[in-house]
C-alpha cells in the first residue's frame, strides 16, 4: 500500500512538472508579431506594449497585457507577443527608446521627444488616438502580423 502511494505521488509530481513545459510549447505557436520600420537610427531599443481593450489606452501602463523590448537593426525591428491569447480586439503602442531608459520622453506639454507608433499606423493629430482607431482583430490562432511605421516629430 505504501509503495502505491509513493508511486502515485511520484506520478503526480511528474505530471505537475511536465504540464507547464507543454503549455509553453503550445503558447509559443501563436501570438502577435509587430514589424516596425522607419526608425531613424539603431540606437537604443524598441519598446512595444499590447493592449487588450480601451481601459487606460494609451497612457495608463497598468492596463497593458504584455510589454516587450527588442533590439534595432538596419533602422527596423520587431516585437513578438506570444502566449495564450484568446480571440478578440487588441492594440499595440510602441516607442523608440534611443537612450535605453525604458521611459517614453515628452516635453512639459506632452509633445513626444522620441519616435513612437500605433497599430493601424494611426498618426495622431491633436491628441493621442483612441483604442478603436488602433485596434485590430486577432482570431486566436496562428500568428497575426502587424506592420507599424515609426513617427518622429
Amino acid at each position: 500500500m505504501r509503495v502505491r502511494i509513493q508511486l502515485f505521488v511520484f506520478a503526480l509530481l511528474l505530471v505537475a512538472t511536465a504540464w507547464p513545459a507543454s503549455s509553453r510549447e503550445q503558447d509559443a505557436s501563436k501570438g502577435i508579431k509587430v514589424a516596425v520600420t522607419g526608425l531613424r537610427n539603431n540606437n537604443g531599443q524598441l519598446v512595444c506594449s499590447l493592449w487588450p481593450g480601451p481601459a487606460g489606452f494609451p497612457r495608463d501602463d497598468s492596463h497593458i497585457m504584455q510589454h516587450v523590448t527588442a533590439p534595432i537593426k538596419n533602422a527596423s525591428g520587431g516585437c513578438v507577443f506570444s502566449g495564450a491569447f484568446t480571440a478578440g480586439d487588441y492594440a499595440v503602442t510602441l516607442f523608440h527608446d534611443e537612450d535605453s531608459s525604458g521611459k517614453f520622453k515628452s516635453n512639459m506639454i506632452g509633445y513626444p521627444l522620441e519616435g513612437y507608433g500605433f497599430s493601424n499606423n494611426v498618426v495622431p493629430q491633436f491628441s493621442a488616438p483612441t483604442f478603436d482607431q488602433c485596434k485590430f482583430h486577432y482570431d486566436g490562432t496562428g500568428w497575426k502580423q502587424i506592420p507599424v511605421k515609426m513617427i518622429y516629430r
